[in-house]
């Protein structure tokens, strides 16, 4: 019963997410899906915020399979418990780093800079007596 709830939840939260991939949907933000420019530079923004708070959980988690490597030397099943959390820290630390540098390198290679997709101000106003 618990799977079937996981699998109808998963394809209905899929299904939420289809008019953002279809860049169908404009939710009347500052930053609307129109190409790949803009959604580049969005991914690289929400990653900027999301991705370091990440990599800082996945240090946490190596550090404390290090913690119980250490502090359980003696008991094996603690040891290789330690050893799991840092090896899945490691992997989680890699896994985000190379994310963020794929999204980088797409940057980089259809050179789109930060803040492309903003709007731009248009030209000045002449001022003088009407």
């Amino acid at each position: 019963m618990n799977k079937i709830k996981v699998a109808v939840g998963s394809r209905f939260g899929l299904l939420s997410l289809v008019p953002a991939l279809a860049f169908a949907q404009n939710t009347g933000g500052n930053l609307p899906l129109t190409n790949l420019n803009v959604f580049l530079v969005g991914v690289r923004s929400l990653m900027g915020l999301v991705v370091p708070i990440l990599i800082g959980l996945a240090v946490i988690v190596f550090l404390w399979g290090v913690l119980q490597f250490v502090f359980h030397a003696d008991d094996s099943d603690k040891r290789s418990e330690g050893k799991s959390f840092m090896i899945w820290g490691i992997i989680g630390i890699a896994v985000m780093v190379s994310v963020w540098g794929l999204v980088g390198f797409l940057q980089g290679t259809f050179n789109i800079q930060p803040g492309a997709g903003q709007a731009q101000p248009g030209p000045a106003l002449p001022v003088g007596s009407v």
